[in-house]
């Protein structure tokens, strides 16, 4: 058995406990959803509330009022360094829910690298223009 699928069948087999969400960031595909939702915060099809969860994590992280005071050393960053991750995690399932099915169908599928079938009516673009004029002179 090579050490990649046993690394990655241990990943997925461990039991919650406190560094769960630590096994969520190294489940496979991850980076999928990260690149999913940067794509989408760069779309300006998706609505604005995108910029909610990214912006409540900056707002906690650079205020000085904590959870846990940052004079206890260790401790205070940690608290910090956690609310980061779960931010992330939660920025990570939130982004693609508030983005419209046919956008996300089509970040996935380039992610993925599947290319979808073009459609010929929306390519095709009708050079006659069909209009009443007068001409003076």
């Amino acid at each position: 058995m090579s050490s990649v699928v046993w690394e990655t069948e241990t990943v997925m087999n461990r039991k919650p406990g406190a560094f769960a969400g630590v096994a969520m960031l190294l489940q496979p595909g991850i980076l999928n959803e990260l690149k999913l939702s940067w794509r989408l915060l760069r779309d300006e099809r998706v609505t604005s509330l995108k910029y909610l969860a990214p912006a409540l994590l900056a707002l906690y992280v650079a205020s000085p009022i904590d959870a846990i005071p940052d004079l206890l050393l260790g401790v205070g960053q940690v608290d910090d360094l956690g609310v980061a991750v779960l931010g992330l995690m939660i920025a990570l399932k939130v982004i693609p829910r508030l983005a419209p099915a046919e956008v996300l169908s089509e970040h996935t599928a380039d992610i993925n690298g599947v290319t979808r079938p073009s459609r010929p009516e929306a390519a095709r673009v009708d050079p006659v223009v069909d209009a009443h004029y007068t001409v003076r002179s």
